[in-house]
């Protein structure tokens, strides 16, 4: 009982710090946000930060982690929900809303602009950002377009990740590029939905062995 009470302290002191941290770095730069700042934001001693992150390097790496999981999470069962319906033109539109959904988030935001920031003295940042984001994104959308191939299709699967990767740029380029240059404001609802309906269709004549 003790073990699993002191797992579960340790646990929530974590979520804690990793709170703070976002916080920190969500109002100052990553120079600029002192580990005793995040200590004091979430009400702990720097002793008991440091024994749970050697450095704000590790504070960095814990805060991209989880908020790529997170997104990974919701992605995830946006693929799921779209499994359930029959035209793959009705799934690649859920698919891409998930994944405008995900450029446009807050937080996303401010992981992306941690990551460009910090990429040049820590370039293992940039490979940790895509493979757990964009890598596993196009992973997950090829295992929907494999599952939609005809019989009759040459190397499957390989074709459907190239296919997955071309989908999640058509998807993502004009999002992510607008976001980055302040215009997020101009991704409502509506916009959203008629961006991924014309890329979808695109997608479908430039892939009819998919459809």
């Amino acid at each position: 009982m003790n073990l699993k009470t002191d797992r579960n302290t340790k646990e929530d002191r974590i979520t804690g710090i990793l709170d703070a941290t976002f916080e920190a770095f969500s109002e100052y730069s990553f120079d600029d946000a002192t580990t005793g700042e995040i200590a004091r934001r979430a009400r702990i001693s720097k002793r008991d930060l440091y024994a749970c992150f050697p450095n704000k390097q590790a504070l960095l790496m814990g805060t991209i982690m989880r908020e790529m999981q997170r997104q990974n999470e919701d992605f995830r069962e946006s693929v799921a929900r779209a499994g359930e319906l029959r035209s793959l033109r009705s799934k690649l539109e859920v698919i891409g809303v998930a994944v405008v959904e995900g450029i446009l988030s807050p937080r996303m935001g401010m992981v992306r602009r941690l990551v460009i920031s910090e990429s040049i003295k820590q370039p293992y940042l940039g490979n940790l950002f895509f493979e757990n984001g964009v890598a596993q994104r196009c992973n997950l959308i090829g295992e929907v377009l494999a599952r939609h191939q005809k019989a009759n299709s040459v190397g499957k699967r390989a074709e459907a990740d190239r296919a997955a990767e071309n989908f999640f740029s058509m998807i993502a380029f004009f999002p992510n590029m607008m976001t980055e240059i302040g215009m997020r404001s101009k991704w409502n609802e509506e916009a959203i939905s008629k961006h991924v309906e014309a890329q979808a269709e695109l997608f479908l004549k430039a892939h009819p062995a998919f459809e």
